[in-house]
This record gives C-alpha cells, sequence and structure tokens, in this order.
C-alpha cells in the first residue's frame, strides 16, 4: 500500500521542487569597490573612511557590506593590497544606477575623495542558485 502511494507521488516529489525553484530563481548586481588609502597606516584615516562609507547605507534599495583585507589569507591571484572594501548589492541595473547617481553617493565621493591614493570598482550580474 505504501509503496503504491510513494509510486504514485514519486514523480511529483522530483517535478515540483524543480518548478518552485525555477521560479524563485534570482539575480543580483553586486557592486564591488576596493580602497587604497594615502596613508594606509594611519588607523584613524581608515576608521574615517569605514564610518563614511556606512553612510551608503542611508541610500535606499541596496544591502552594504564594508571590510578590510584578510592578510593572513595569501593565496596565489589574492589580491590583499587593498585598505578597504565595500560591497553592495542590487536586485536589479535600475537601482546600482540610482544608487550612483543618489546625492549621498556623490556626497560621498566628494567629501572623502582625499582619503584615498586610488580605488577600483567592479560590478558583476550574478544569478543566485
Amino acid at each position: 500500500m505504501f509503496r503504491r502511494i510513494f509510486l504514485a507521488t514519486f514523480p511529483a516529489l522530483i517535478f515540483i521542487p524543480g518548478q518552485i525553484l525555477a521560479r524563485k530563481k534570482k539575480s543580483l548586481i553586486v557592486h564591488h569597490t576596493l580602497f587604497w588609502l594615502k596613508d594606509p597606516e594611519s588607523e584613524e584615516k581608515k576608521t574615517t573612511l569605514m564610518e563614511n562609507l556606512r553612510t551608503l547605507t542611508k541610500i535606499e534599495n541596496h544591502r552594504t557590506l564594508i571590510g578590510v583585507p584578510i592578510k593572513t589569507i595569501n593565496y596565489e591571484g589574492t589580491d590583499s593590497s587593498y585598505d578597504v572594501s565595500l560591497v553592495t548589492y542590487f536586485d536589479n541595473v535600475d537601482e546600482r544606477i540610482t544608487y550612483q547617481n543618489h546625492p549621498t553617493h556623490l556626497a560621498f565621493f566628494q567629501d572623502n575623495r582625499l582619503l584615498w591614493d586610488r580605488f577600483v570598482s567592479y560590478d558583476t550580474f550574478c544569478e543566485i542558485p
């Protein structure tokens, strides 16, 4: 009896979760910016930059992570030469563009550009498995 019920429902057990997952498949835009400070030995300037990066969290429709490199992990191809990292996630390109042009973002760059020697940004389209 239980075997017949299992055999009758087994195809649905395989098919339905696959359909649910297919409908829930999402993507993200990941914006990653690395900053190299003009004075990398200054903990005060690093702290200032990190605190000022937190002002960007006031911009709606994104999630933000702020961090520093892990100097103890040293694999081939790993770059830990930067001083501060900002990772921001958006649900779509329009949100990314809105963030880029937001007055808070523009003010951040204007007010803090003397802290860093250079920065590099990477934008990546990521599909969530």
